[in-house]
């Protein structure tokens, strides 16, 4: 047996290394990324590791949720445009359907819905409607400290829903 490597080589020893990276990033771990971006107010950064959480096909409604929450950037929904809001409205649902029984996600939805429509004076707009959404956010276990967690992210202290529920959690 010679002692040549594949480039006509002398070698004592040889021995190959196949280092492969993880072909699919972890939800998990872009989630948590995310939501420190999020936290840290670094709304672009946050919104792309959490949109690879979603891309990986293996996402929990907890991505949806975030991605809703980072994509305001800090804004009220009243500021956002349409496109925007539908999208907000969107991942939110999605995070219902998927099996998120916290209402917090459903009070976030009524609190865009209504922010955006009504404070827009917008009246012929898609269902559900905002009551429609409070109902069954009235049925569902609330996670009190998520949805002050919420509360707190979201300036729209003139929204009369959102003194609704400031007043009902003091």
């Amino acid at each position: 047996m010679t002692n040549y490597d594949q480039r006509n080589q002398w070698v004592d020893t040889q021995f190959n290394l196949n280092i492969q990276s993880p072909s699919e990033p972890d939800p998990t771990m872009l989630l948590n990324r995310g939501i420190e971006l999020l936290e840290a107010n670094a709304y672009q950064e946050a919104i792309k590791a959490l949109r690879s959480a979603i891309e990986t096909g293996h996402a929990s409604s907890d991505a949806y949720y975030y991605l809703a929450i980072a994509l305001l950037k800090g804004k009220r929904p009243k500021l956002l445009n349409r496109s925007e809001v539908e999208e907000i409205d969107q991942l939110l649902n999605t995070a219902t359907v998927m099996g998120d029984s916290d209402g917090t996600v459903l009070w976030f939805r009524a609190l865009v819905r209504d922010d955006y429509f009504n404070g827009n004076g917008i009246t012929n707009y898609p269902p559900p409607s905002v009551n429609d959404i409070i109902t069954t956010a009235l049925s569902c276990n609330t996670n009190i400290n998520r949805l002050i967690a919420l509360l707190q992210r979201l300036p729209m202290f003139d929204n009369p829903l959102y003194a609704l529920l400031v007043q009902e959690l003091v």
